[in-house]
């Protein structure tokens, strides 16, 4: 099993093929060299403090031209020297072709290990270096140990709140029908957003007239009914009392939120998750209020995400019908990869079945989907995502 005291790190938009390492404690290092360009500058910043958070020095290198190979493998072997004695290894993983080409070259010069993560296939280190015997070194597993608020760091991104996943764990046996017996509620559950929605304005209120003629009067009576039973909102036959924010929310659609969580959470593959979480880009100033102009762009809440498979998984949970809507939900979650980078996974957990321009688009934009009755499948349903690539 190898181990090195120092890293000498190729800075690049992806965070992810200098962090897994330091994250794996049989193969974290004391010390990083970040190898940085001009145009990487801001990167290197954001890096460089998950790393100090983590405990490890970080010294960073400016290239003058990252064009120039001659002269950046000059600039390495003079780095190289610097550390002669001292137990250091070369991730070539980020950075330019270039510069990985020439780091790689200082590297076999002076004799010292090279190394590539591989984040796409297998989870791996795989070395480009023999040992003192001529032999190639083996590749070793990455066991990264993952959580959400650390990964996004390496990226800028901070956290800025979360959900209570206990918070509303005790109203879910009350929604267990709409997933169970689905074909009896794809009628009901627009309705009863609706009404939430309605009541968010007048003091969590609606009005509901169950002596009017309309489709599935009947049925939302119950419906209102079993709700008022189970003492999640108060009903007369004509008004609604949805209580409080809490309640409301949870009824106007924030249910599949907490239904989602709560059935994917013990996925073993599944390192750390996160629900509703607010999350701040590194443009957000943390000095300005959230509604301030400055921020405004700048924040993104997070149905639910998670780390797996060394991965940032991101859901999106809609209980709406979204033929008006789709494109932007389907844009939302294609912008929010840039929080956790190019390797960060999207999913779409829609209570209705989404129509086939919407399936195709999501496709196109690696976004799974699950949805309709698959959600009665829902663990099954996101253990098969998170082994999938994309």
């Amino acid at each position: 099993m190898q181990k090195y005291d120092i890293h000498f790190c190729l800075i690049s938009g992806q965070a992810a093929p200098n962090l897994l390492p330091v994250l794996d404690t049989t193969f974290k290092p004391q010390e990083a060299v970040f190898i940085v360009s001009k145009t990487m500058k801001n990167k290197a910043e954001f890096l460089a403090n998950t790393f100090k958070n983590l405990h490890i020095k970080v010294t960073i290198e400016e290239v003058a031209d990252e064009f120039n190979f001659g002269e950046m493998e000059d600039q390495f072997l003079d780095l190289i020297n610097r550390y002669e004695d001292k137990n250091v290894a070369a991730n070539v993983t980020g950075g330019t072709k270039l510069m990985s080409i020439a780091l790689a070259n200082a590297f076999t010069f002076a004799g010292k290990p090279i190394f590539y993560v591989d984040t796409d296939q297998e989870n791996r280190i795989i070395f480009i270096t023999k040992d003192e015997n001529k032999a190639w070194l083996p590749n070793q597993p990455l066991n990264a140990i993952n959580n959400v608020k650390t990964y996004l760091s390496a990226y800028g991104a901070t956290v800025l709140n979360q959900g209570d996943p206990q918070e509303n764990i005790k109203l879910l046996p009350a929604i267990d029908p709409f997933i169970q017996n689905y074909a009896n509620y794809t009628n009901l559950v627009p309705m009863l957003n609706n009404h939430a929605s309605i009541s968010r304005d007048n003091g969590y209120k609606s009005q509901f007239d169950k002596k009017e003629k309309r489709p599935k009067t009947k049925e939302m009576d119950n419906l209102f009914l079993g709700l008022d039973y189970q003492k999640l909102i108060e009903y007369d036959g004509e008004t609604v009392n949805f209580k409080n924010r809490k309640i409301q929310e949870f009824l106007s659609g924030g249910w599949l939120e907490d239904y989602t969580y709560h059935q994917i959470k013990n996925i073993k593959s599944i390192e750390d998750i996160l629900l509703n979480a607010d999350v701040a880009n590194f443009r957000y100033r943390s000095d300005k209020s959230g509604y301030a102009n400055e921020n405004k762009g700048h924040k993104n809440e997070f149905d639910i995400v998670f780390m797996a498979k060394n991965k940032l998984h991101i859901i999106e949970c809609k209980t709406e019908k979204m033929e008006k809507k789709a494109e932007d939900i389907l844009y939302k979650l294609e912008t929010l990869k840039d929080y956790g980078g190019l390797f960060t996974k999207k999913c779409l957990v829609s209570y209705f079945e989404v129509s086939d321009a919407v399936k195709n688009r999501a496709k196109f934009l690696n976004i799974e989907i699950i949805q309709a009755t698959d959600l009665k499948r829902l663990p099954t349903k996101v253990q098969e995502w998170i082994a999938r690539k994309w």
